[in-house]
């Protein structure tokens, strides 16, 4: 039997010894079989030993919840270290994976024989897998540890007071615990003591003292303080500024594969900061830190894909990393996975999915989300279209400060679209934008002044905000300051004023402003005459897709005005127009495919274009489809509906068409 020595301590079984030699040979079913000997005449170390094998799964089937039973029995004998070790069971709980080893077996077995299935579970697992998390019981057991003097559990102990778990924050208890254990050079309490100073959490903020003991902990090679000592020499908190030592620090954190560690190397590493600069390197750190789950890591990551910081850009594996932290509830990367979804970069093109995600960042107050995601309410893209919520988009980043989201909410109130129409609240948020350097809200203010709308007319007032946006390069507001000048609502200050701001923004790529200069230059309209230019200016609006000067192109490429004469560069742009549904370029194109010139001939072709141009009733256009059905070309003949289509012509004065129809109705009376 086990009884007591004469200092009341409690005798240790003889076989526990035994098991503890088996045990370091690796003898792991001796071990077991000795403890579980020892374990049934009540002995606490056995008991704890065997809670050991269970969880290392050393000799037996590993099972916390075994694991547990038998630390409960020790602790509740006094053992020290079996309350600690079921002190930290308690704490974080465990739940079995049920996809995976038991579990997954019994529950295919259970399906075929529940009852026997039932059997083998609490043979093989008479204490159940899970252990159930429980904070008081956690705190319980620790502080019964750290009463008998573990280090380990009094600095446990105080980690639990300072985040309040099952018990109230108590910063003082915290710290009394840290120092207990930091008297016994616990690793784990220096970095507490770090913490508490470094946030004055129960102390004044002391951060040389934060990070004196940061510095303890670090030496004996606590990860978590290595990292926390290489952020305050990155800053230079409570310590000189050092990148080096911040880089030194990192580094060793990272050899014990610390993700936090990795991330700010990385960046470290990405700057040339305290370390040899080095793209590929960084990337390294960020892959590996990102597998770790750390999200910080994989935004950054994403964004050195989208960036090709690194090496080229790699748009797939950007949206990769933008997604997989998105779906941990990253805001930012919400935002930026739309962004990339929208855009259909590194993934298709998915206006539902893009509105998706800036939902989600908006929801979060991500401000550009919300000025995203109210555009694709007001346009109905990706989303139904639904102008109140886009006003409440717009309200909800407008108050964030973004002068954008201030200058859309204030044409919908100018306009009552998902507001009531209020100009008074709609000028007030023009206003806060404009003041606040937004140059639209400066051009769409100045353009209400000069003409009058919903404020008296005052050319002076426009041309002072307009002039501002203006001066800020805003091709728009260089366009208004140019039709000012070129309507004489004010003075130019020097000749060709007007020319010269429609030349900066058409420089600047704006659509309206390459269209006025190309007609001026082709008429010489306050400038010398240019056709050569015109031509030009005409491309450059022509490439942007407008339909009127890829009209306009072609035909002086059939003419040879301002390029040389290219029939073939003339049907290229006629097509591009009329697939626009230009009715004039319809039917030059028709024209051009009937007589086979810059192009195959091409009858049916024709047919197709000149029937749409004639359907918008251009007469020329229904002159020509007439005779294609009447000389059966493209079509089959069909001198009825010729008769028709002659009819609508000559109902608009085409001449020629009214002589086709007096030529059937003769031939028909002949």
């Amino acid at each position: 039997m086990i009884g007591l020595r004469e200092d009341g301590s409690r005798q240790t079984a003889p076989g526990v010894a035994r098991g503890r030699d088996a045990y370091e040979r690796a003898d792991y079913p001796v071990a077991f079989k000795e403890w579980s000997a020892a374990a049934a005449l009540g002995d606490p170390e056995a008991f704890y030993r065997l809670g050991l094998l269970y969880a290392r799964g050393h000799g037996v089937l590993a099972n916390l919840a075994d694991a547990a039973a038998c630390y409960q029995r020790a602790a509740a004998q006094g053992h020290a270290e079996a309350q600690h070790q079921l002190s930290l069971l308690r704490l974080d709980g465990y739940r079995v994976d049920r996809s995976t080893g038991f579990s997954r077996w019994y529950e295919a077995a259970a399906q075929r024989d529940s009852e026997a299935a039932e059997r083998n579970r609490d043979l093989l697992f008479p204490n159940g897998l899970d252990v159930p998390q429980n904070a008081a019981e956690a705190l319980r057991w620790s502080r019964a540890a750290a009463e008998q003097g573990v280090a380990d559990a009094q600095a446990n102990t105080g980690l639990i007071y300072a985040r309040g778990i099952g018990c109230e924050r108590d910063y003082q208890e915290a710290q009394r615990w840290y120092r207990l254990a930091a008297e016994q050079g616990s690793a784990a309490a220096e970095l507490g003591l770090g913490i508490l100073y470094a946030n004055g959490h129960g102390v004044e903020i002391d951060l040389p003292t934060a990070a004196s003991w940061y510095e303890k902990a670090a030496e004996k090679g606590n990860d978590a303080a290595q990292v926390a000592l290489g952020l305050m020499y990155l800053a230079g908190q409570g310590v000189g500024r050092d990148g080096e030592k911040a880089a030194a620090w990192f580094g060793k954190a990272v050899e014990q594969g610390n993700a936090r560690a990795r991330y700010n190397l990385a960046l470290l590493t990405l700057e040339g900061d305290g370390t040899r600069r080095n793209e590929f390197a960084a990337e390294t750190l960020l892959r590996q830190a990102a597998r770790q789950g750390l999200v910080p890591a994989m935004v950054r990551l994403a964004d050195l894909y989208e960036t090709g910081q690194a090496s080229v850009p790699n748009m797939i594996d950007a949206a990769k990393w933008y997604r997989a932290a998105a779906e941990t509830g990253d805001a930012e990367a919400q935002f930026r996975l739309g962004r990339l979804y929208a855009r259909g970069e590194g993934v298709p093109q998915e206006l539902g999915e893009a509105a998706k995600w800036f939902q989600r960042a908006a929801e979060q107050g991500i401000a550009t989300a919300q000025v995203n995601i109210a555009a694709f309410h007001l346009k109905g893209t990706g989303v139904a279209r639904d102008a109140c919520k886009a006003a409440d988009w717009y309200r909800r980043a407008a108050e964030q400060g973004m002068t954008t989201a201030r200058t859309r909410l204030g044409y919908l109130y100018l306009s009552g679209e998902g507001v009531p129409r209020d100009p008074e609240i709609g000028l007030a948020w023009l206003r806060r934008a404009a003041e606040a350097g937004d140059p639209e809200a400066q051009t769409g203010l100045g353009v209400l002044y000069a003409r009058g709308e919903s404020v008296d007319q005052d050319f002076a007032r426009a041309k002072l905000l307009i002039r501002q946006a203006a001066e800020s390069g805003h091709p728009p507001a260089l366009v208004q300051l140019g039709h000012l000048y070129a309507q004489g609502h004010v003075s130019e200050p020097s000749e060709g004023a007007a020319v010269r701001c429609y030349r900066a923004a058409a420089e600047a790529g704006h659509l309206e402003a390459q269209l006025i200069f190309a007609w001026n230059q082709l008429h010489g309209r306050g400038i010398p005459k240019d056709t050569a230019g015109a031509a030009l200016w005409f491309r450059k609006a022509a490439e942007q897709g407008d339909g009127g000067a890829q009209f306009q192109l072609a035909a002086m490429y059939c003419t040879g005005t301002g390029v040389v004469r290219n029939l073939e560069e003339a049907v290229k742009w006629y097509r591009r127009s009329a697939e626009q549904g230009d009715r004039y370029a319809q039917y030059n194109l028709a024209v051009m495919l009937l007589k086979g010139q810059g192009t195959p001939p091409d009858a049916e072709q024709a047919f197709q274009w000149c029937g749409a141009a004639a359907e918008q009733g251009l007469a020329e256009a229904q002159l020509q489809l007439g005779d294609l059905y009447r000389a059966g070309l493209g079509v089959a003949e069909d001198l009825a509906i010729a008769h028709a289509w002659y009819e609508k012509a000559a109902a608009q004065g085409n001449t020629e068409a009214a002589t086709r129809l007096q030529g059937l109705r003769d031939s028909r009376a002949g």
